[in-house]
């Protein structure tokens, strides 16, 4: 009984292997069809996107906006100040910072930036710091310091918040943004 199921299971495996060598596939040159890929980042390369910082249900989350050049936090402040655009907002996303009656200044230094606000910062939500934060940290720093390191000082109304980084406890690295479908 045994020598017939190994004789079995030889011819299966030959036959098997006979199908899988003559199955008919040749090589072929490379054929180019469209645009090369374009998701991927060259490391250290200048990142042509402004990478803002807002809410969602689940806590804070990256949302990248193309953009012509590298953008810098001096650029990217005033962006993220406007507010989610149409398209953010259809996906649930929210901003907690509030419109401002006057005009923010960013200024940077080597691995540091300074936000200030024509408000009391001391008054703003956990979430809307971290917004400002992040954004700031994410954006065209000098000093090449990974954005984790970037010490970001919030002044305003009077009162100063100093050396804040960016808070990961407000959004899961890599974690999508939910989508909203259409009812049905």
């Amino acid at each position: 009984m045994r020598a017939r199921r190994a004789v079995a299971a030889a011819a299966l495996a030959g036959a098997l292997a006979g199908v899988l060598a003559g199955c008919g596939v040749e090589p072929t040159d490379v054929v180019e069809v469209g645009r090369p890929a374009q998701g991927a980042k060259r490391p250290g390369a200048p990142v042509k996107e402004a990478r803002l910082y807002f809410g969602y249900p689940g806590g804070l989350i990256p949302v990248s906006r193309p953009a012509d050049a590298e953008v810098t936090a001096e650029e990217a402040v005033p962006l993220l100040l406007l507010g989610p655009n149409e398209p953010e907002k259809i996906r649930g996303l929210y901003s907690e910072l509030p419109r401002l009656a006057g005009r923010a200044v960013v200024t940077t230094g080597e691995g540091t930036v300074l936000i200030q606000l024509p408000l009391d910062v001391t008054r703003l939500t956990p979430t809307a710091r971290n917004q400002l934060v992040c954004t700031a940290a994410h954006n065209g720093v000098p000093g090449d310091l990974p954005p984790e390191e970037v010490r970001v000082t919030l002044s305003g109304g009077g009162r100063k918040v100093p050396d804040q980084l960016c808070d990961r406890r407000f959004g899961v690295p890599g974690q999508a943004a939910p989508t909203v479908s259409p009812a049905p």
